[in-house]
């Protein structure tokens, strides 16, 4: 039961971030910015093209009995979350340095900030796919 909770709640956050994006959109688009869409309608397309797909693989094996993580998806995670921290400083690292040098200029703290972590986050699923397709898992 504690595994199908799991999944079911995945699938509600994917809906609840395909729902926030679809009003950003709709809020950009009555404000006329066609630009500014690609943001939203991006982070729309990665999550149909990788969370629908995944909860659903994962609803119909917890529901015929299958764990949710094993020993080796445990091991792929740890060992992308530590890929993906090391690469994550050299991220943070070169962000600090554009910025210092005026390559980049960001209007506030927050948007440097946010700038940030979505690198941060892309680092990690990139390392995550990596490491999975890698397979040498020791």
């Amino acid at each position: 039961m504690k595994d199908k909770t799991r999944v079911v709640l995945a699938g509600i956050i994917a809906a609840i971030l395909i729902l926030a994006s679809l009003l950003f959109a709709g809020t950009l688009l009555i404000k006329g910015e066609i630009l500014q869409l690609v943001l939203p309608i991006g982070i729309i397309i990665i999550i149909g093209l990788f969370m629908i797909p995944f909860v659903r693989r994962r609803y119909f094996d917890v529901k015929k009995g299958f764990p949710f993580e094993d020993e080796r998806s445990k091991k792929i995670m740890n060992r992308a979350a530590a890929c993906a921290y090391y690469i994550s400083l050299y991220w943070l690292l070169a962000i600090g340095f554009a910025s210092s040098n005026e390559w980049i200029k960001f209007e506030d703290v927050s948007q440097a900030t946010n700038t940030g972590i979505i690198g941060m986050a892309i680092i990690f699923g990139i390392c995550y796919l990596y490491c999975n397709w890698k397979g040498d898992v020791k």
